[in-house]
């Protein structure tokens, strides 16, 4: 208990690095209020960090068959790590995902597929999370807690965005004659940097296109119901995670309804994802804070309720990531294999 107490410390005391610009009498009052935090709201908060640890690599298995769930967690874990430390981090990311599949047997054609997806599947959920929040706040359901013209721009936005992605990938998967344009297009400035840089390697971008779009086909329509419903449960539990927060500190319905917490965390994490800040730090705690004390939330306490969602979510990734990565480098990733032959099908069963 009594190193509980530090580690909670220890997270009011990044307040600061972490963006948040309050009062220090109401930063001492949200420490205050973080360490004499109760056993059972510590439990409560405990649990839902572990299934957003858990569902992510759960969500992140259904995209890679054959890899077993732990596996995945490390890495989503370790690319989340990068994502919340370094600016620009999606390149160093992308190439962590890639090395650690690759130590583990996973065929590139099935990790360039695997990338993808978890890129679409994370943009797709950021505006549709967005779209609800803005339609309930549209609706008056969460008050005044911005102005209503940003909910039907937020409206408009989403769903056009939503709408042409659709459309787009819609076309790509089932019309090989608008996959074959787009590549041909893709690969005049791929073979004129050939052209100036010898050692590039050469790259037929048509086929490329064609075997992902085959095999983007068989693993939607093979895992295309698991991925949706591992999708779901782990966005429920993203949306759980500051509901949980927000009540931990005593900030009642009656003072902070539960509309308004969807409505800041909708808003709060569009916001946030379309900053090149990594892991969104400060826009997501300036943005979470300021919107819930304009609900009606006391200071200290929506504060303290701030810093123990983005311990969470920000600090938590963290510690998880670099114990993955940990683990991956220096405790024989090269004996870790998948158990799959490099050409075996997507369709092959999960382990």
């Amino acid at each position: 208990m009594r190193r509980a107490r530090w580690v909670l410390t220890a997270i009011a005391v990044t307040a600061l690095t972490l963006g948040i610009g309050t009062h220090r009498h109401e930063l001492a009052d949200a420490t205050h209020r973080l360490v004499t935090l109760s056993p059972g709201w510590a439990a409560a908060l405990a649990v839902v960090a572990v299934l957003g640890i858990v569902t992510d690599g759960a969500f992140a298995s259904t995209l890679t068959p054959g890899l077993s769930v732990r596996r995945a967690t490390m890495v989503q874990q370790a690319a989340t790590a990068s994502n919340n430390t370094i600016v620009g981090s999606g390149p160093v990311a992308t190439g962590l995902r890639i090395a650690m599949l690759r130590t583990w047997g996973v065929p590139d054609g099935t990790v360039g597929l695997t990338i993808a997806a978890l890129n679409l599947v994370a943009s797709y959920s950021v505006w549709i999370v967005g779209l609800g929040a803005a339609v309930v706040g549209a609706t008056g359901a969460a008050g005044d807690l911005v102005d209503r013209r940003l909910h039907a721009a937020v409206i408009v936005i989403a769903v056009a965005v939503l709408s042409v992605s659709t459309a787009l990938w819609w076309a790509l998967l089932h019309r090989p004659a608008i996959a074959h344009r787009l590549a041909r297009a893709g690969q005049r400035p791929i073979d004129a940097a050939r052209r100036r840089v010898r050692r590039l390697p050469a790259v037929d971008l048509a086929s490329v296109a064609e075997r992902f779009r085959v095999d983007a086909r068989q693993l939607a329509r093979v895992h295309g119901v698991r991925i949706v419903i591992a999708a779901a449960v782990e966005q429920a539990v993203n949306l759980v995670t500051p509901l949980v927060a927000v009540r931990a500190f005593g900030i009642r319905a009656d003072v902070v309804s539960a509309s308004e917490i969807v409505v800041a965390y909708g808003l709060v994490r569009l916001g946030a994802a379309l900053t090149p800040l990594p892991g969104g730090i400060g826009v997501t705690e300036a943005g979470l804070a300021a919107l819930l004390v304009r609900a009606g939330g006391p200071t200290s306490d929506v504060v303290a309720a701030v810093l123990a969602y983005r311990a969470i979510t920000f600090l938590l990734p963290l510690f998880a990531g670099s114990v993955s990565f940990a683990a991956w480098r220096f405790a024989g990733a090269g004996r870790w294999r998948l158990g799959r032959a490099p050409g075996e099908a997507l369709s092959a069963p999960g382990r």
